[in-house]
């Protein structure tokens, strides 16, 4: 007797991945234009947005607070991928990406930020790609700490 193995799956990496950049593409364009029920629309319904300097927004009203902090009129904030790995069981991926976010400060001059990304994304159920998890942080040094206080 012969053992009869189920056909292994297509290989759909290809085209996840540009899937996938696409959607990134899109989701950063609704950042720059501010528009947050399109930025918030990438997430999937269980994910978790990990803001530096910040705690866990565990669920979509604390996504949805932590992105309505960044999309005011003072802020731009932009990214791009730069790598996208897709499991090969088609079913995860991650990107790797830098981003950059310029605020207007009293005076009305910039104050620029660059740093990296993480993305994990899901497909669903309607082969559509989702963030289930997101994460960032700054390539600018740590801001010092203040100085002691002087001992009398």
């Amino acid at each position: 007797m012969t053992a009869c193995a189920a056909p292994e799956p297509p290989d759909t990496r290809a085209a996840d991945e540009a899937a996938i950049r696409e959607a990134d593409v899109q989701w950063s364009k609704a950042a720059e234009a501010r528009n947050l029920d399109a930025v918030v629309s990438y997430y999937t319904g269980d994910a978790q947005l990990l803001p530096p300097n910040a705690p866990i927004a565990a669920n979509a009203a604390a996504i949805r607070a932590g992105w309505a902090a960044l999309l005011i009129p003072q802020m731009t904030v932009t990214w791009k991928a730069v790598k996208v790995e897709v499991a090969r069981s088609g079913d995860m991926a991650y990107v790797v990406g830098t981003y950059a976010l310029a605020v207007k400060n009293a005076k009305g001059q910039p104050d620029n930020d660059t740093g990296k990304l993480i993305e994990v994304w899901k497909k669903q159920a309607d082969g559509k790609w989702k963030c289930v998890a997101d994460t960032f942080n700054s390539d600018l040094p740590a801001a010092a700490p203040p100085p002691e206080p002087k001992k009398k």
